[in-house]
């Protein structure tokens, strides 16, 4: 009422037109029903348009917080009544206090420098006026100029953790460590922004130096890239999905940290409304997986006989292999590498042959002093479940020799003299996420 009251003496001044807009929430009954009376009343003692959008707590997607649900739904609604009246913006009343409130929960649970830029001044068609304006500013208003207000009934409980940070710690903070806390928490808020706003623009430019959009595909030189400090690069991540996604940003810092792994390793990451982010040789892809082919060759068959020097074809990953014995001191420098592998000429004793994982599957894999189950040791790869079938598995005999693409078995390790059997795989023309060397 406080921020109507200002627009509506200042309207000449700014040269604009004031419409009022409310959502009543239907979640305090009368109360609720009152508030909505209240600010039609309102609207018109001064002349004003009023619209009121009404919400139904039932249609809240089963899972999603109250607050969340509301605050999501008050916005969609506000967006909407500004379309029909054709308003240039949307003004709310948020104040320093609402601020520091915000900047203080964010760092409670884990937040970035994201969380601590707190409520940003302008978002879109939204206006915040008051932000630097305290609580108390704005009662001292009410109180001068006589503005008529309602008093929400649910600020005073404690059950929501916003209430409690106002009612409890912010208080404490006031009277234990820094009575200007409030402005403090603006202030940093502020600065943040500021921050936030200088790493954007530099992100923004490394995306478009690194980044090209093929289709709904993002796709990422990696060495453009890691030649940049982390915090520009995991904001260029950001708006690459956003660009892949064309929705808001919905990346967890987890989600962060994982793509940028994906600088230094290969592998894929799971990223919101199933999109994936997949290290492609020189590229990092962020987009939807294929789809599966739908033909025969897209059933992993049951094993593949390998005859040594000979190319053998594994159509699941669309590649072949071929096993060759070297002599000592052949190894071609630089090898191995993730789609060639160096292994013991003891591997040649045995009958080669390829196939997919099977059930209870273990090997010994390179370092580690103990068997594990395959089916292990592709959750710590981080191997997406979909491809797990795919991945061909060298076998001597009936070990495991090699999982191919991502670690050999300790049994059949060169140990960097002497004979050695180098294994290769190529990949067919149009075979695109894993046809070079991560």
């Amino acid at each position: 009422m406080v921020l109507l009251d200002a627009l509506v003496c200042l309207r000449e001044r700014l040269g604009i037109r004031v419409h009022v807009a409310h959502v009543h929430h239907g979640l305090r009954g009368r109360a609720a029903d009152g508030d909505a009376a209240f600010v039609t009343a309102e609207a018109a003692c001064r002349g004003l348009g009023v619209c009121i959008a009404r919400l139904h707590p039932r249609e809240r997607p089963p899972g999603e917080s109250v607050q969340a649900w509301a605050r999501a739904a008050r916005y969609h609604h506000l967006d909407a009544m500004a379309e029909r009246m054709g308003a240039s913006y949307i003004a709310v009343a948020h104040t320093q206090d609402d601020q520091a409130e915000t900047v203080l929960l964010n760092l409670l649970r884990g937040t970035g420098p994201g969380g601590l830029a707190g409520i940003p001044p302008t978002r879109r068609r939204i206006l915040r006026p008051l932000l630097q304006v305290s609580r108390a500013e704005v009662e001292a208003y009410a109180s001068s100029r006589q503005v008529e207000f309602r008093t929400d009934a649910s600020n005073a409980s404690d059950t929501y953790r916003r209430n409690r940070v106002r009612h409890h710690l912010l208080p404490l903070l006031v009277k234990e460590y820094n009575p200007r806390i409030v402005e403090s928490l603006a202030d940093l808020a502020r600065l943040m922004r500021e921050d936030e706003a200088a790493l954007a623009v530099q992100a923004d430019r490394l995306l478009a130096e690194s980044g090209r959009r093929v289709d709904r595909t993002v796709i990422l030189d990696v060495a453009t890239l890691a030649a940049v400090p982390p915090s520009v690069v995991r904001r260029a991540f950001r708006g690459a999905f956003q660009q892949a996604s064309q929705a808001p940003p919905g990346l967890t810092r987890r989600h962060l940290d994982a793509l940028c792994g994906l600088l230094s390793s290969g592998g894929a990451v799971r990223l919101p409304g199933g999109f994936v982010a997949r290290r492609a040789g020189k590229e990092i892809r962020i987009g939807r997986p294929d789809p599966e082919p739908p033909t025969p060759g897209a059933v992993p068959p049951a094993r593949v006989p390998v005859r040594p020097g000979i190319w053998t074809r594994w159509p699941p990953l669309a590649c072949r292999l071929r096993v060759r014995r070297l002599a000592s001191g052949r190894v071609p420098p630089g090898h191995p590498t993730r789609w060639q592998a160096v292994l013991s000429p003891q591997v040649l004793l045995a009958p080669l042959s390829l196939r997919a994982r099977r059930p209870g599957d273990r090997f010994r894999p390179l370092g580690m002093q103990g068997r594990k189950t395959l089916q292990d040791f592709f959750v710590d790869a981080k191997v997406p479940r979909e491809e797990r079938e795919h991945v061909p598995l060298l076998m001597a005999g009936d070990r495991i020799a090699w999982v191919i693409g991502y670690r050999i078995a300790q049994d059949f390790r060169w140990r960097g003299r002497g004979p050695a059997c180098l294994v290769e795989v190529e990949f067919d023309a149009d075979q695109r996420q894993l046809k070079t060397d991560n």
